[in-house]
């Protein structure tokens, strides 16, 4: 199932990653849901398998479409992904294991050559240098969201 061409529109910037980049939710049940090794691979790591949602925006990855190929890390010219639980690292086989996700940890970096769009097995990626003004639009309504929430 790859990710929502308009997720943006759909969904609603729900929080801010470690690294800075927007979280989009609420997730689905996508092919990450629907892959029996990723299952397999919540249940060893004594997990509940929860949707995730969209990370990032200008390079956007549905964790819950991504089931940790890890094609996107080394296809990537300026490294743009990090494993989300192997911090620092971006080999595909660093990963801990499939609940494991590529995150765009340094989506400002991306030269949109659309390398990791092409090689990631479930089209979990989208990459459009247009949303870097829907990204800023979306940081400002996160802001004066958890502003009014703090008052």
């Amino acid at each position: 199932m790859p990710i929502d061409q308009e997720f943006y529109k759909k969904l609603k910037p729900v929080a801010r990653s470690e690294h800075g980049y927007l979280i989009w939710g609420p997730g689905k049940d996508g092919a990450a849901a629907e892959s029996d090794e990723v299952k397999s691979a919540y249940e060893s790591a004594g997990e509940k398998f929860e949707p995730l949602g969209v990370h990032g925006t200008y390079v956007a990855v549905d964790f819950d479409d991504c089931v940790a190929d890890g094609a996107c890390l080394p296809a990537c010219p300026v490294s743009v992904f990090e494993w989300t639980k192997n911090i620092g690292f971006s080999g595909t086989e660093e990963k801990l294991d499939l609940t494991d996700k590529a995150a765009p940890v340094r989506e400002s970096d991306c030269i949109w050559c659309m390398a990791c769009v092409t090689v990631c097995p479930t089209e979990a990626v989208k990459v459009d240098e247009a949303l870097v003004s829907v990204a800023e639009n979306a940081e400002s309504s996160l802001d004066a969201a958890e502003s009014s929430k703090s008052e």
